[in-house]
């Protein structure tokens, strides 16, 4: 007889959600699983997997960790690698672990078995019957696909072992071969084809943009955190919230609202450097960005001032970060194991649903507010009282447009909105901002020549220790953006976008994209095509964005640059990303000069939705002044 015996019958399905909306059903799978344990310490696991297609009945024998086993004495087993996976379990469990113990073996065999089950049902690669030119006519071409080293698994191990590098890797897979695409064939999952031509670019994301929506893998990696927010959603609801963020960031309200929010800001950032200065202490530039951005569109999207800069502590900060960093981590695990986690309400999965539980009740309790204080201004009216005006952040402008379009005010979709912005916008800013200080700090030409143009167009940087430059003052320095598209060529905040291909499609030079495949744009690797931005494509080299002769920024396709994507999608806040930007490196640079620490080791990129930084970036700063005749001499040798 067994000693214990557990039976598990559930439907493959997610459990409801945190940001709202009912339990969505993934497919029809539903798995039996029978786990029995027996005195000796072993376990009997049956598996079955009821689909459309013939019944799959599995059944597997293995050790348990089962400790409910006979009284009787038991010599103390000698530390072996069964015993660390046993406390690797434990501590991927935490307290759950107890209740857990003699149905884990069971689960995660199962998992292994639903993996391997779903890999041997996969298709062949889509085969072409002619691919040859007929008539002048070009035909369809298959796509290359990367080879696989182990048989069922594909591409996953590749995939894997390169998920620290993995920007790099795919222009390791593509930069050789003329920028042309690959297909990694994935255990369980769609293929995916990574592409990073610009004329392919401009065929996904512009011409035949309806063939190619937001990946529902992407949605549902970042479902609990965004909602239905417009960065993962399609059809009516992106393009209704894309509407009211078109409006929202008007060149009026980036010239009367965002513009003074940045430049107050920005002049408690520049304290903080002379702070530095004076210590000379080292500080983590690229914390310190982000701390920045998120003061400003903490003001700018909520109306609150959250004093981050001034060293006040947030936890709604702090669930930012720790939810972005969790989800991101989604990437680098199979679902199944994130979906068990979070089904179980463990490890990693319970600290994102609390984290998002204090992000929601913070955002939601702003929503509340401006809806009151809006209902007080109709109020005011009627009565015939005085008006306060309107607000002018975020949330309140979302709700200005809702009822103007007499859209019933939904807070949840209010909260995804403003939540989508608040991350996106904040974070690809922060990115770019800390690694352009670190990539100047290895090209002390282009920072020597960009502090000199700075002080050339905007002499009072020099002069008055309270000057902000404006919108106007800083368009005029070309330099100065020509630096910041060069480094979002070569580092985009957004490196990879994912979408699936909803229909059979054919690009203009032949290439085919078969029906239900996952479409991974590499705009990191565009950055690197030789015959897109020449032989010297992995150089810093501002002057490749300015005419030779005017000294003007050229115009270039926003699918040859396209570090904030392109077409419908292309990014609402990129004028925004830009003055925060300009703002920050024209008062900063212009008085001051960052130095790395000896022992700092060069930065690696983070995986997620931007390119942030798994490292801290410190550096010391030099004050660019008459009392410091060193570092300004050395910085014009360079000029």
């Amino acid at each position: 007889m067994p000693k214990h015996s557990t039976a598990l019958t559930f439907p493959i399905e997610d459990p409801p959600s945190y940001a709202g909306g009912p339990p969505r059903q993934l497919d029809e799978t539903v798995a039996h699983v029978f786990c029995t344990h027996s005195a000796d310490g072993t376990a009997a696991l049956a598996l079955c997997v009821d689909t459309s297609t013939p019944t799959l009945l599995i059944r597997t024998r293995f050790r348990s960790s089962y400790r409910n086993r006979p009284s009787r004495p038991q010599p103390s087993p000698a530390p072996s690698k069964a015993s660390a996976s046993t406390a690797m379990l434990q501590s991927f469990f935490g307290d759950k672990w107890s209740l857990l113990d003699p149905v884990v073996p069971g689960l995660i065999a199962a998992a292994v078995i639903v993996a391997v089950y779903c890999a041997s049902g996969s298709a062949e690669p889509p085969t072409l019957e002619n691919e040859e030119e007929q008539d002048g006519k070009v035909m369809p071409k298959r796509v290359r696909y990367l080879p696989s080293k182990i048989p069922v698994l594909g591409n996953a191990m590749e995939l894997l072992s390169n998920s620290e590098r993995m920007h790099d890797w795919i222009a390791d897979q593509i930069v050789p071969f003329d920028g042309e695409p690959f297909t990694l064939s994935l255990p369980g999952k769609d293929d995916m084809m990574f592409l990073a031509k610009p004329e392919h670019i401009e065929q996904v994301l512009k011409t035949q943009f309806d063939n190619f929506p937001k990946s529902q893998h992407i949605h549902d990696v970042f479902f609990d955190l965004l909602g239905d927010g417009i960065v993962i959603t399609n059809g009516e609801t992106w393009k209704r919230q894309r509407r009211v963020l078109v409006n929202l960031f008007s060149a009026r309200a980036l010239r009367e609202n965002m513009t003074p929010i940045s430049q107050k800001y920005v002049v408690q950032l520049r304290k903080i450097f002379e702070e530095a200065a004076a210590s000379k202490e080292p500080m983590d530039a690229f914390g310190l960005m982000h701390r920045y951005t998120l003061d400003v569109f903490a003001e700018i999207g909520f109306g609150t001032e959250m004093k981050l800069l001034e060293g006040r502590y947030q936890p709604f900060a702090e669930a930012i970060e720790e939810s972005q960093y969790i989800v991101s981590a989604r990437f680098k695990q199979p679902d199944a194991l994130w979906k068990v986690k979070r089904w179980l309400n463990v490890g990693s999965e319970k600290k994102l649903r609390n984290a998002i539980q204090l992000i929601d009740e913070h955002v939601m309790g702003i929503v509340s507010s401006a809806i009151q204080r809006r209902q007080e201004r109709k109020e005011a009216a009627k009565a015939g009282e005085e008006v306060k005006p309107a607000d002018k952040d975020i949330v309140s402008i979302i709700l200005d447009s809702m009822e103007s379009n007499n859209q019933v005010v939904d807070p949840v979709e209010v909260r995804n909105i403003a939540a989508a912005a608040l991350i996106a916008g904040r974070d690809t800013t922060a990115d770019a901002l800390g690694w352009l200080f670190h990539v100047l700090s290895e090209n002390p030409r282009v920072e020597a020549k960009l502090r000199s143009e700075l002080l050339k167009h905007l002499p009072m940087l020099a002069t008055d220790a309270e000057y902000v430059p404006n919108v106007e003052e800083l368009s005029g320095v070309h330099y100065l953006e020509a630096t910041i598209r060069e480094l979002l060529r070569i580092l985009p905040a957004g490196p990879l976008i994912a979408t699936h291909c909803v229909r059979d499609t054919v690009f203009p030079d032949g290439t085919f994209v078969p029906k239900n495949t996952d479409i991974g744009i590499a705009f990191y690797t565009t950055g690197r095509l030789t015959d897109v931005w020449g032989e010297d494509a992995l150089e810093f080299k501002p002057e490749r964005f300015l005419d030779a002769e005017t000294g003007e920024v050229i115009k270039v396709s926003s699918t040859k640059f396209c570090a904030f994507s392109a077409g419908p999608r292309i990014c609402v806040g990129r004028n925004l990303a830009f003055l925060e930007m300009k703002i920050v490196i024209a008062n900063i640079l212009s008085r001051f000069h960052l130095v790395p620490e000896p022992d700092q080791r060069t930065p690696t990129y983070t995986q997620g939705i931007t390119l942030g930084m798994q490292t801290p970036l410190m550096m010391r700063v030099q004050a660019i002044a008459s009392q410091d005749p060193s570092v300004e001499r050395a910085m014009h040798k360079y000029t």
